[in-house]
């Protein structure tokens, strides 16, 4: 397994896809490159762009001799993106960020103090700010931190957090050593948006990880965003759902028990995203939060309301249905990001490994 040290040539790699971002990919690369430290390469995988992104990436590297461009002669998807950044990566670690996403001062040092302590854990992650660019809302992930403090999860602790709370490996804001990654195979396409996540979520079973509670990356979402462009294909979420829940059910690496809370859970977000929209898409929340007839007539009922009361009566129901989190942990969160009671931290933050 590589180390983090002093010693190695090239210790950070920094992977950006970029597909038409060319308004946005150099404050991605600027920002990247500012961070203290820096990373000793930036390998922007431009995805078939027929923007200017390749003239914009040519300017920069007169200012960034560590960037390196590699141009794909046509579009294949932000995860192909992804893993020919990583195989084109040479650093111990890598950071995989996105073209239109913003890394803040201190994430780098941050994970790569961790990594350096604890040289089993496969990554360290961080907080991202989420700025929604349709809205202006901002907020805040992960929902729940794990920890209040800088901390190191073994297998059997990152076991007892999973089962209380998800969501917490927020991916746009971790450093991942690159052999661990490489070992696990990369990214899955079949996977689409949650490549990423299912992937990190298998290495912290695995191998345990770190987290800093500290604001690692601006995350930009659009309602023509990856994430957001399948939560709002009713089919294609379920179709996605329903894979990777069952790859789960196949891989040894997670627990019995996990497939099933992950379904829930992520059942219970891409409802609450429908919810969310404007108008509420009922298809998606329908067919994702709809299981069984009594959701299904509560959910048709709710988006017929619309406006505030409907949307309070499905998240209300999809609550009490798929139990998403820890509600000690999300007040102890809230409290903790507002700089209240550090010492609750203790009941969200406190992971008891789970006994085989």
């Amino acid at each position: 397994m590589t180390s983090v040290s002093a010693e190695d040539a090239i210790i950070l790699s920094v992977v950006i896809p970029n597909f038409n971002h060319g308004a946005h990919i150099g404050a991605a690369v600027r920002a990247a490159a500012e961070q203290v430290p820096p990373p000793d390469e930036i390998i922007v995988v431009d995805d078939g762009s027929t923007d200017d992104s390749l003239g914009v990436l040519e300017r920069l590297r007169n200012s960034y001799p560590q960037l390196r461009i590699v141009a794909l002669p046509e579009n294949g998807g932000a995860i192909r993106a992804l893993n020919r950044g990583l195989q084109e990566a040479r650093g111990a670690c890598v950071y995989f960020g996105a073209a239109d996403d913003l890394t803040k001062p201190g994430l780098f040092k941050a994970t790569l103090d961790l990594l350096a302590s604890f040289p089993g854990a496969a990554f360290a992650c961080a907080e991202g700010e989420v700025v929604d660019m349709d809205t202006g809302e901002i907020s805040c992930r992960p929902p729940v931190r794990p920890s209040l403090h800088p901390k190191h999860f073994t297998p059997a602790e990152v076991a007892g957090l999973f089962e209380r709370f998800d969501n917490w490996i927020v991916t746009g804001a971790a450093v991942v050593r690159r052999d661990r990654i490489v070992e696990a195979g990369g990214f899955d396409p079949a996977l689409g948006p949650m490549a990423d996540g299912y992937a990190l979520r298998r290495l912290a079973f695995l191998h345990g990880c770190c987290f800093a509670p500290v604001t690692g990356v601006i995350w930009q979402i659009r309602a023509t965003g990856l994430s957001r462009g399948q939560a709002a294909d009713a089919e294609g979420a379920l179709r996605g759902l329903i894979l990777a829940r069952e790859m789960m059910r196949a891989d040894p690496a997670f627990p019995d028990w996990y497939p099933e809370s992950f379904e829930r859970r992520w059942r219970f977000a891409v409802s609450r995203l429908a919810v969310q929209a404007r108008p509420m898409n009922s298809e998606v929340l329908v067919q994702m939060g709809g299981r069984g007839p009594i959701g299904r007539v509560v959910l048709a009922a709710a988006a017929s309301l619309s406006g505030p009361l409907g949307r309070l009566v499905a998240l209300a129901w999809l609550t009490l249905r798929e139990r998403p989190t820890s509600f000690t942990g999300l007040a102890t969160t809230w409290l903790s990001r507002r700089g209240f009671a550090p010492r609750l931290g203790r009941l969200a933050s406190s992971a008891k490994p789970r006994i085989p």
